[in-house]
């Protein structure tokens, strides 16, 4: 908002007009649909019209309020507001707007509220409780018309609303033509894609983005791989892009990110498929996975779903349960002890006990027998179980764990027409659409038929584990240890030694995973 020069002080809102006033004071409203930029002068010819309504009725104009880029259907626009405040608190006796439709486009709900300003009453009670203003507008309304004015007030106010209610029409059949077409009609792209223009040079269309698309392969893989949700994202936090409107990846987004018919570059309207005439889905856009990926993925990550794998809870250490007690057999677990000084130490000043972070069996606090416990000092050891693994395994090729599923995707395309079909058919019962209903019957029957066991395999990535290493989080690191040793076993330590000792370690990899022959 601008002020125009005044003797109006900007404190406490004035009662009425000053004393010897002649001159009306006026508020002038001036409001675009999208923001102006230096090329769009319909701002200032709004405000340029304004003024000269003001010139002719010799009007003093005390503020200008704009509201850039804001739809007429939005009731709480900032500059609208004050807009109206100048009349309520009696900073102005005119308001001025280029057109009914900058005032809102909201029709008699919005209008009535605007008659209350200008008439002064309290919107509450409906009392007149300040003298009222007189509201104009460059096109010929003006409350000094009487009846005539409120008529036609109301009048341009439902049209103003009518006219908004067409344009959303259109543009919603505008954007349902562009995507039938293979067009992006605007907004922000889902996640995986940009917006490009089209190969044609009509337009703008949808293309992969490399590194966004291979995320979400990845992250679909280790889900179908067993991975718990929560350790997946995880790995997307550490690994991944960030998310287009959040800080960091949880595990409502990734659901979101890898369950919409837009993976697949189909198109939808109003969250539904669109359909060619033999059912067939629109597919105009490129597609981040298959079908079959998709459809596994939603039973997985469907609510309700009983979990079968554990929540993935945060690791607190890199070999958490990961190494066996050389007394027991029991898994080492992390325990933490504070630095602290007895009162005798703090009394003569001597130097307290540190803190530490260890491995320790915890067999005998459970009830069951060590014979000699086994603790270990985490930094020292896990320092050596790194250096042992790039020792092992660092220049070996990183092998992944890859599971395919045998369905190429006609039996779930066959099961989404079925479902499609029926939707049509609970429509009108056409005896075409029973007989596409029987053939994809058949159709189904015949590939249920089929072998439909996962493959597993194994493809080197064209990395060596000791470059996987160095690129992996925590938790990556870990099942790094985990798929490449058989056993991780520590032996009981010796007193007055200082480190770890190597000869502590029992370390027997495991045969084949990562065998480069």
């Amino acid at each position: 908002m601008t002020i125009a020069p005044s003797p109006l002080s900007s404190g406490l809102p004035m009662t009425g007009p000053a004393a010897g006033r002649r001159r009306l004071r006026a508020s002038i409203y001036v409001r675009l649909s999208n923001a102006a930029d230096d090329a769009n002068t319909s701002k200032e010819n709004m405000i340029a019209e304004c003024r000269a309504l003001l010139a002719r009725e010799n009007f003093e104009e005390v503020a200008l309020h704009v509201d850039d880029g804001l739809s007429g259907g939005i009731r709480n626009r900032p500059e609208f507001a004050a807009w109206l405040d100048d009349a309520r608190y009696q900073r102005c006796e005119v308001l001025v707007a280029h057109h009914v439709d900058r005032m809102t486009r909201e029709g008699l709900n919005v209008a009535a509220m605007i008659l209350d300003v200008q008439e002064g009453k309290d919107p509450t009670t409906g009392q007149v409780v300040r003298p009222p203003v007189r509201l104009m507008d460059t096109k010929g309304v003006d409350s000094n018309g009487g009846v005539a004015f409120r008529m036609m007030f109301l009048i341009k106010a439902e049209a103003a609303r009518e006219e908004r209610e067409r344009i959303r029409e259109r543009m919603a059949g505008r954007a349902t033509r562009l995507r039938l077409a293979g067009r992006w009609p605007g907004g922000t792209p889902p996640f995986g894609y940009e917006v490009v223009p089209a190969p044609d040079g009509k337009g703008r269309t949808l293309a992969l983005v490399p590194e966004e698309a291979a995320a979400l392969r990845e992250c679909a893989d280790r889900l179908l791989a067993g991975d718990a949700i929560a350790r997946t994202v995880r790995w997307l936090n550490h690994n991944g892009p960030k998310p287009r409107r959040a800080p960091e990846w949880s595990r409502v987004t990734l659901k979101d990110a890898l369950t919409g018919d837009h993976l697949l570059g189909r198109v939808t309207v109003g969250g539904v498929v669109q359909r060619d005439d033999q059912g067939h889905a629109l597919t105009p856009f490129p597609a981040v996975l298959d079908l079959v990926t998709l459809v596994e993925l939603r039973k997985l990550l469907a609510p309700g779903r009983e979990r079968k794998t554990p929540l993935g809870r945060k690791p607190a250490r890199l070999a958490s349960r990961l190494i066996e007690c050389g007394s027991c057999g029991s898994y080492l677990q992390v325990v933490r002890r504070e630095g602290y000084r007895t009162a005798a130490e703090d009394a003569q000043g001597r130097a307290g006990r540190g803190a530490l972070i260890a491995y320790r069996c915890h067999a005998r606090s459970e009830g069951r027998t060590c014979e000699r416990a086994v603790i270990v000092s985490a930094l020292p050891f896990e320092a050596h179980l790194e250096e042992r693994f790039l020792i092992d395994f660092g220049h070996a090729p990183m092998i992944e764990r890859r599971v395919i599923l045998p369905d190429d995707g006609a039996l779930v395309a066959v099961e989404e027409s079925l479902a499609a079909v029926l939707a049509d058919l609970a429509r009108a019962a056409t005896p075409e659409t029973f007989t596409r209903l029987q053939a994809l019957q058949a159709e189904r029957a015949r590939l249920a038929d089929l072998p439909r066991e996962p493959v597993v395999t194994y493809v080197a990535t064209g990395r060596t584990m000791a470059e996987e290493w160095h690129a992996r989080d925590l938790e990556g690191k870990r099942e790094l240890l985990a798929e490449a040793y058989e056993l991780l076993r520590v032996g009981p330590g010796k007193r007055g030694r200082k480190g770890f000792d190597p000869a502590r370690l029992t370390a027997i990899p495991a045969e084949g995973v990562h065998d480069p022959d």
